[in-house]
This record gives C-alpha cells, sequence and structure tokens, in this order.
C-alpha cells in the first residue's frame, strides 16, 4: 500500500509522469526528490532501469521500480521513516514517517 500511495502522490504532484511502462522524472520533479535528499543522480548513473512502473501484486496498481524507486526507499530506510519487517517483505512506517509523508505527500498511514 505504501508504495502504490508514494507512487500516486508523485503523479498527482507532477514530481513523476507516466511514460507507458516507465516513469519519467520531471525536472521540477528531480529538484524536489534531490531537495528530500533522495539521490537522484546516483540513480541515473545506475545500470538498472531508472524509474519503471511496477504493477504491485496484492494492490495491483503500480507502483515506483528501478533505481529511482531503490533510491527513493533508501531514503525513507536511512530517515527511519520505514523499518523493513522481520519475516517478510513489509516495511512498517515509523511515528517519523508518519508525520514526515504526511507533510511531503499528504498521506496518512
Amino acid at each position: 500500500r505504501l508504495g502504490v500511495a508514494v507512487t500516486d502522490a508523485l503523479l498527482e504532484r507532477r514530481i513523476l509522469r507516466p511514460e507507458g511502462e516507465h516513469f519519467g522524472l520531471t525536472p521540477a520533479g528531480a529538484r524536489t526528490l534531490h531537495g528530500m535528499g533522495v539521490d537522484v543522480e546516483g540513480a541515473r548513473a545506475s545500470r538498472r532501469s531508472f524509474a519503471r512502473a511496477c504493477t504491485d501484486w496484492t494492490e495491483r496498481r503500480p507502483h515506483l521500480a528501478g533505481s529511482l524507486g531503490a533510491a527513493l526507499l533508501a531514503h525513507l530506510l536511512a530517515r527511519g521513516y520505514v523499518v523493513r519487517g522481520m519475516h517478510d517483505r513489509s516495511l512498517v512506517v515509523s511515528d517519523e514517517g508518519r508525520r514526515a509523508l504526511a507533510r511531503a505527500f499528504a498521506l496518512a498511514f
């Protein structure tokens, strides 16, 4: 749910734009993510696909994948906004993460 919700917010704020099976990062979006501390340039330099749309198997809607999605997740993990679940691929949003996601993306978890 978190990945899909964040992707929806990035699209609504025109940080990302849909481009078929991929997302395009707008110039304003690159500045916004960089200003948040996301390593956009490192993601661009990666050999991985930069910003791919990946259908979430539970939500049946796309979330941001590729090196940009990984960079955004790394940022959220490094800040302690989310922590990995102990036994699966789940993420738990911390109290500070709830506040940060509400400020940045108007998300409530």
